[in-house]
């Protein structure tokens, strides 16, 4: 048993170069989609009141990114995400013509991403890391605007497809913990590798 563990060990060691190789390389790409976020404001200072608000919308979202995939299961990623401009009404109560609430979120991101080949043309990807992140907050036209940052998780997965010896087609969806609460994008993307 102990003799077929040994060179079972070296079978893998000594085709490992060969299947490692196949997609190693710097890689570039670009993805656009939608984004759904889930937001609850606590105690927003309106004036002299401390209003909760509560954000649901879903908005357009593009991000780009790039890296370096070791072998066919491993890979290292930094990128940006822009989520564009989540919005919805200010809810206080029985006020009429409640100001819009706007949200621009957009973030870098840096992270590892792991491969399952399928075949040589289809992988499912896991991806996780942190994205360093900015928000802006304004509540319609009442002159009231608040900035947060931050840096929190994110992780997902997808489908990658090889369109080439070098361009990818990769469906994803991630999610984005920001503050505490959860934004959620599903994407199409295309990946260059050189």
């Amino acid at each position: 048993m102990r003799n077929f563990a040994a060179l079972a060990l070296i079978a893998i060691l000594t085709a490992a170069p060969a299947v490692s190789d196949d997609r190693s390389g710097v890689f570039l790409g670009i993805s656009g989609g939608q984004a759904d976020v889930k937001e609850t404001i606590e105690g927003l200072d309106l004036d002299q009141f401390d209003v909760d608000v509560q954000v649901d919308d879903i908005s357009p979202a593009w991000g780009a990114s790039g890296g370096y995939q070791f072998n066919r299961f491993f890979g290292a990623r930094f990128g940006f995400v822009d989520f564009q401009t989540f919005d919805d009404l200010l809810d206080v109560g029985d006020i009429e013509d409640a100001p819009d609430i706007d949200i621009d979120l957009e973030g870098w991101m840096m992270g590892v991403d792991a491969y399952l080949p399928l075949s040589r043309w289809m992988s499912l990807a896991a991806r996780a890391g942190y994205m360093d992140w900015q928000s802006r907050l304004k509540v319609g036209d009442l002159g009231l605007e608040e900035s947060d940052s931050g840096t929190d998780p994110f992780f997902g997965g997808g489908m990658e497809m090889n369109v080439g010896d070098n361009v990818g087609l990769d469906l994803s969806y991630t999610r984005f913990d920001v503050d505490g609460s959860n934004v959620d994008y599903a994407s199409v993307g295309v990946r260059l590798r050189f």
